[in-house]
């Protein structure tokens, strides 16, 4: 009696001994899968909301750009990134550019509006399915971002993510583990037999929902039968007469479940072995139950710190690339800056005609005050010499404000965002660009309201954007008989909105779809390199705001910039 209660104590405790083991090594093992397919999609889950605000993307959805020039696009970001597709499609669902654009199975003029992933994002939100592609008929998953205009969504951004290799990595590992959706279909398996069949038989709504949407043509999706088990959330599990421990975890960000099993031969070979030892001899069962309990704990902690240790260089690895993204960032954050320096340096050479003459007239006039005043030194009438000093004074006085206001626009950017008032700004800008308005006998017209017009932005930078911007009218209006610039200023609940305009020319359609990409440019050569209206745009788009270019009806063009309204604050 109590040699057969020793001999089950022992398999017993043998067998938990082992589950124990087995669960704490799975959780490890799916917090590594997890880790790796995460990666694998976080990858690339950045790229449609990078797409989604290219300004070529936008001019193709909204019908005022090429949308080849969008296809080129899509398909260079697809071969550096190394994503399956990338395709944009209007706010019908159809697809208007596409990286695979110039392919027999193009997404091109395809309608994919039955998608989940564009009702998804059309409503604003991020859209992620996985299924087979109606068009390749390749499997993979689909993440969407919603594209917007003009504070209104205007069509959908989607990258596809083929998972194939990850796949083929858990099929090599020689482990059973595998991705179930929402719905209980078998996505991602390293059992190639398992792939589309569901844990339990689908309901006849879910399976109505599947086929509109195409997201399994072809498939079966023949149940394993093996849903309730699964429900318990760990424990074991019966498939085609194979018994498994499993385990598994639910992905972030996602609807998707990972599962985690293991043969459970495993245990029932370890629970022979302890019976085996507890039948040849009762008196090294205790012996024996030590040896093991030391030895599995043992094994159990070195697999643990492999595995952490796997995680821990995993870990390593995703800070080292965030540290290389960072340090890109600033590098490209110095260049726009330096680039802004360098245009407000061009500037300051452009308009250096007009401020030595500024300056040279009150030089001029201190010189006739000074004879004048020497006169009556000479003369004995001191009396008046207060008048002349008092005028000399104020000319200095004018002198100093515009070689302040050079010294100011002059200097570099901070960097740092703080409550400006746009009002202030534009003062700043138009003082030191009143000497060649005057030179260029330009009249300047300028509304606006009697309130601070604040926004958290950079002072320098916002400077910059309005001297590019004023600049370019006058340059515009070279030849018109009838120089004028009007500033508009105005706010709305949520946005600061100025605009300029001039009696130029205007533009065409082509100067308007170009204007804002570096290097582009209508003056002669010498005259400039293109790059001040490009730096202009992404300074705006930096501070969260947009900018626009357009014909008026009177003959002219307007450049419409908006910024964020940053209420309840003051500079």
């Amino acid at each position: 009696m109590i040699s057969t209660l020793v001999v089950w104590l022992v398999v017993s405790s043998t067998g938990n001994l082992t589950i124990n083991e087995l669960h704490r090594t799975a959780q490890a093992r799916l917090a590594l899968y997890d880790s790796s397919l995460r990666a694998a999609v976080d990858q690339y889950r950045y790229l449609p909301y990078v797409v989604a605000r290219h300004h070529e993307v936008i001019a193709a959805i909204t019908g005022t750009g090429n949308p080849r020039t969008a296809d080129m696009y899509l398909e260079r970001v697809k071969q550096r990134s190394g994503a399956a597709a990338l395709y944009v499609m209007d706010k019908t669902g159809m697809t208007v550019a596409a990286s695979n654009w110039n392919t027999p199975d193009s997404f091109v003029g395809e309608d994919y509006g039955f998608r989940p992933y564009f009702s998804q994002s059309i409503t604003g939100g991020e859209g992620f399915f996985f299924g087979i592609g109606v068009t390749t008929g390749r499997a993979g998953l689909f993440i969407s971002n919603p594209i917007r205009g003009d504070d209104e969504i205007i069509g959908v951004a989607v990258v596809k993510i083929e998972l194939d290799e990850v796949e083929s990595n858990w099929q090599e590992g020689g482990e059973t583990v595998f991705v179930a959706d929402e719905d209980g279909v078998i996505t991602m398996t390293s059992r190639g037999d398992w792939k589309y069949r569901t844990l339990s038989e689908l309901s006849p709504e879910v399976r109505g929902r599947i086929v509109r949407h195409q997201q399994y043509p072809g498939k079966e999706l023949a149940s394993l039968d093996i849903g309730q088990q699964l429900a318990k959330g760990t424990g074991i599990v019966t498939i085609n007469s194979e018994r498994f421990l499993f385990d598994d975890k639910h992905m972030q960000d996602s609807k998707w479940r990972l599962y985690y099993l293991t043969s459970m031969d495993y245990v029932s070979n370890r629970q022979a072995a302890a019976l085996f030892i507890a039948v040849s001899g009762a008196g090294l069962i205790i012996l024996i139950i030590l040896f093991l309990r030391e030895r599995e704990l043992k094994l159990a902690s070195q697999r643990e710190a492999r595995e952490f240790a796997r995680i821990q260089a995993l870990n390593i690895r995703l800070e080292e690339e965030i540290a290389v993204r960072r340090k890109t960032e600033e590098e490209l954050r110095g260049t726009q800056n330096e680039l802004v320096q360098a245009g407000k340096l061009a500037a300051l050479g452009q308009m250096s005609a007009a401020i030595a003459h500024e300056i040279n007239q009150p030089i001029t006039a201190i010189r006739t005050f000074c004879a004048s005043a020497k006169l009556m030194l000479e003369r004995g009438k001191t009396e008046k010499l207060d008048q002349n000093i008092n005028q000399i004074s104020a000319l200095t006085e004018r002198m100093g404000a515009i070689t302040g206001q050079l010294k100011t626009f002059s200097r570099k950017s901070t960097g740092v965002l703080e409550p400006v008032d746009l009002k202030v700004a534009l003062d700043n800008t138009l003082q030191l660009l009143s000497p060649q308005l005057q030179q260029e006998e330009c009249t300047l017209e300028r509304n606006e309201p009697d309130t601070p017009l604040v926004i958290q932005a950079d002072l320098v930078r916002i400077e910059q954007i309005c001297v590019n911007i004023i600049r370019n009218a006058l340059d515009a209006m070279a030849d018109s008989s009838v120089k004028r610039i009007r500033i508009d200023l105005t706010s709305t609940k949520t946005d600061v909105i100025m605009q300029i305009t001039d009696t130029g020319p205007g533009m065409n359609e082509e100067t308007l779809s170009l204007l804002f990409d570096p290097f582009f440019t209508t003056k002669d050569p010498g005259q400039g390199v293109g790059l001040g209206l490009s730096v202009t745009y992404g300074i705006v788009r930096d501070f969260g705001g947009s900018i626009k270019a357009y014909n008026t009806e009177t003959a002219g063009a307007c450049f419409e910039v908006r910024l964020p309204l940053l209420k309840g604050k003051t500079p």
